[in-house]
C-alpha cells in the first residue's frame, strides 16, 4: 500500500508542477515569519539568523523535506535588509530558492508602532530528480529527466503594522509568475510558479509579571486554490520558556516547546496528521534555531 501511495504522489505533484512545495508553511511560522513577508525584515531590536529544517511525514518513503537560512536586520531607524536560502525536496522534485529582501519603516506614533514597505527579489532552481528506469517508457515530453529543470527569477512584496504587542501584515509572493517550460500536449500544465498571498496577525496578552500568551494565525491563499491556515497560541514564561499548539487546515494538530534565551533561541514542534494518511507515517518533525544579536540601529 506505501509503494502505492508514493506512486499515486508522484503523478499527483508531477501534474501539479511546483504547486504545493513551491509554498511550505512551516508550524513554527511565527519564529520565521521573514520567509513570507518581506517587510518583516528589520522589526525586531535585533539582527536575527535563523535555521529551520522540516521533516513532513515521517517513516514515508520520498515525504517532503523542507530547511532554510535566513537572515534580517536593521541597516537604520528605516532602512532594513533580510534574505533566505531555502531548499525543499518531495520526490521526484527539488527547488532551492535564493531571495533578497528590503524593508522600508514608517513611524506611525510615539510607542513604537511603525508601518514597513517591503520588496523581495527570488532566484529558483527547480528540478526533478529522475535515475533510470524510473522514467515511464515511450517518448512522453512529460516526463524526461530535463522536463522541468529550470532557472527563475520572481518577485515578491508585502507590507507590516506593528509595535511591541501586535503585529499584522500582508503579502504576495511569486508576483511574475514565471514559467518553468512550454505547455505539455494542449494545455496538460502550463508548468508556471503560481502566486501566493499571504496574511499574518498576533498580539500579546500580558496576564501579569512572568507570564503572557501570543495567539497568531498565518494565511495563505494559492491563485487558484482554496485559503489554507494555521492558528497558533503560545504561552510564555519570563520571557524564556514557551510552549504552544497550533491547528492547521490540513487537518493538522502541532505540539511546540522552545527557549527564549537572550541570544539563542531553540524550538521543537511536532505535527500529527488526522484521517487516513495518519496510518502510513509518523508525523512531521520541525526544528528550528535562532541567533540574536542587538541592533541599535533600529532606533
Amino acid at each position: 500500500m506505501g509503494r502505492k501511495i508514493t506512486i499515486l504522489l508522484f503523478f499527483v505533484f508531477s501534474i501539479m508542477s511546483v504547486r504545493s512545495q513551491q509554498t511550505v508553511i512551516f508550524s513554527q511560522y511565527f519564529n520565521n515569519s521573514v520567509i513570507y513577508n518581506p517587510a518583516i525584515s528589520g522589526s525586531t531590536d535585533n539582527s536575527i539568523f535563523i535555521l529551520q529544517t522540516r521533516q513532513q511525514w515521517l517513516g514515508f518513503e520520498g515525504a517532503p523535506l523542507s530547511a532554510n537560512v535566513s537572515y534580517n536586520g536593521a541597516l537604520n531607524n528605516r532602512s532594513a535588509i533580510g534574505g533566505y536560502i531555502e531548499h525543499d525536496r518531495t520526490f521526484p522534485s527539488n527547488q532551492t530558492n535564493l531571495n533578497i529582501n528590503y524593508a522600508y519603516h514608517v513611524p506611525l506614533n510615539a510607542d513604537d508602532t511603525y508601518v514597513s514597505f517591503g520588496i523581495g527579489a527570488k532566484a529558483m532552481y527547480y528540478y526533478l530528480d529522475f535515475e533510470s528506469g524510473q522514467i515511464p517508457p515511450g517518448d512522453d515530453p512529460a516526463y524526461t529527466d530535463k522536463s522541468f529543470e529550470q532557472i527563475l527569477g520572481d518577485a515578491s512584496s508585502g507590507v507590516y503594522l506593528y509595535n511591541r504587542r501586535f503585529y499584522a501584515g500582508y503579502s504576495v509572493l511569486n508576483m511574475l509568475q514565471s514559467s518553468f517550460n512550454n505547455e505539455v500536449s494542449y494545455g496538460f500544465s502550463n508548468n508556471n510558479v503560481e502566486r501566493v498571498y499571504y496574511g499574518i496577525l498576533g498580539y500579546k496578552i500580558r496576564l501579569d509579571r512572568d507570564w503572557h500568551l501570543e495567539p497568531s494565525v498565518l494565511i495563505r491563499h494559492l491563485e487558484n486554490g482554496e485559503p489554507e491556515y494555521n492558528f497558533s497560541t503560545r504561552v510564555f514564561y519570563t520571557e524564556q520558556i514557551c510552549t504552544g499548539v497550533s491547528i492547521g487546515s490540513n487537518s493538522s494538530l502541532s505540539l511546540y516547546v522552545g527557549t527564549n534565551a537572550d541570544k539563542i533561541q531553540f524550538g521543537y514542534s511536532f505535527d500529527h496528521y488526522f484521517g487516513e494518511i495518519s496510518q502510513y507515517q509518523l508525523g512531521t518533525h520541525e526544528f528550528t534555531m535562532s541567533i540574536r544579536i542587538p541592533n541599535n540601529r533600529k532606533y
